[in-house]
């Protein structure tokens, strides 16, 4: 079923992507844009955006999407993920815990659909701690 959610997820992430780079006629990455040619907080087809960083957090019918982006890579965290299955009224009834989508997610990444991201700072300095982040590396596995 994490498979069917993470199709879910992807394929709303590039949608919303192709709306914004079809309104502003452009090829590319809209977090790569978006500073200079649109605010980094708005609205577009009943998706309400905020562009941060190097990502974005999208709502949709109260479904939360927020990811990561690095060119044309998504990027998100098993936090993120939930959330977005947390506030899905579909797989919100599915109750899975944390641990359960992490080991999912490890699934994935086995089938070489999903690779570990690490983070360990920002521009050199050390937060003090690792994130362990998913990166999408076999995108055609959701078509």
């Amino acid at each position: 079923m994490i498979e069917k959610i993470l199709t879910d997820y992807i394929t709303f992430i590039r949608s919303f992507e192709a709306l914004l780079k079809d309104k502003y006629k452009k090829d590319k990455n809209p977090c790569s844009f978006s500073i200079t040619f649109f605010k980094r907080v708005g609205s577009i087809d009943g998706i309400e955006y905020y562009f941060h960083g190097s990502g974005c957090t999208a709502k949709k019918d109260g479904i939360i999407y927020e990811y990561d982006i690095a060119v044309n890579e998504i990027n998100f965290s098993q936090r993120k993920f939930s959330e977005f299955i947390r506030t899905h009224p579909e797989y919100q009834k599915l109750n899975y815990s944390p641990n359960y989508i992490e080991c999912e997610l490890y699934k994935l990444i086995n089938k070489g659909v999903l690779e570990w991201k690490t983070i360990e700072g920002v521009e050199g300095k050390a937060f003090g701690c690792v994130f362990i982040c998913y990166r999408v590396v076999q995108e055609s596995f959701f078509v």
